[in-house]
C-alpha cells in the first residue's frame, strides 16, 4: 500500500507561526500547502486506484476470454461425445440387425436341415417298405 509523506512537517509550520509577526498569513499559507499536499495525495491515490481498477478490469476480461475458450472446448467435447454416442448407437443398431439376420439365417438353415432329414427319412421308409417283403 502506497504511503504519502508531507515534505514540510507540522513542527516546522508551528515554528514559523511562533517566530513570525504575521502568524495569520503563515497559517493561511500552511493550510494552503497542506490542502495542496492532501489534494495531491488524494489525486495520486485516485490515479493509483484507477490504475488498479483498469488492471483488474483487464484481468477480468482475460479471465472471461479464458472462460469462453474453456466453454468452447467443452462445447466441442460435448459435440464430440454426442457424435461418438450417435456412432455407437448406429453401430449397435447394425449389430442388432446383423445378429437378427444371423439368427434368421441359422433358423432357416435349421428348418431346411430338419426338412432334409425328414425328407430323407421318408425316402428311407419308402425304400425299405418297397424292398422288404413281409412273409407270414
Amino acid at each position: 500500500m502506497e504511503q504519502y509523506t508531507t515534505p514540510v512537517s507540522l513542527l516546522q509550520h508551528q515554528a514559523q507561526l511562533e517566530g513570525s509577526e504575521d502568524g495569520q498569513s503563515v497559517a493561511t499559507n500552511t493550510r494552503g500547502a497542506l490542502r495542496a499536499e492532501i489534494l495531491a495525495a488524494l489525486q495520486g491515490s485516485r490515479v493509483a486506484l484507477e490504475g488498479k481498477i483498469e488492471t483488474v478490469a483487464v484481468e477480468v476480461n482475460l479471465l472471461q476470454a479464458d472462460i469462453r475458450k474453456v466453454s468452447n472446448k467443452v462445447k466441442v467435447a460435448e459435440g464430440s461425445i454426442v457424435e461418438l454416442q450417435t456412432e455407437v448407437g448406429a453401430l449397435h443398431k447394425q449389430m442388432v440387425q446383423a445378429t437378427s439376420t444371423v439368427g434368421r439365417l441359422e433358423a432357416e438353415d435349421a428348418i431346411s436341415g430338419y426338412g432334409c432329414i425328414a425328407l430323407g427319412m421318408e425316402r428311407l421308409k419308402r425304400a425299405f417298405f418297397k424292398t422288404t417283403t413281409i412273409s407270414l
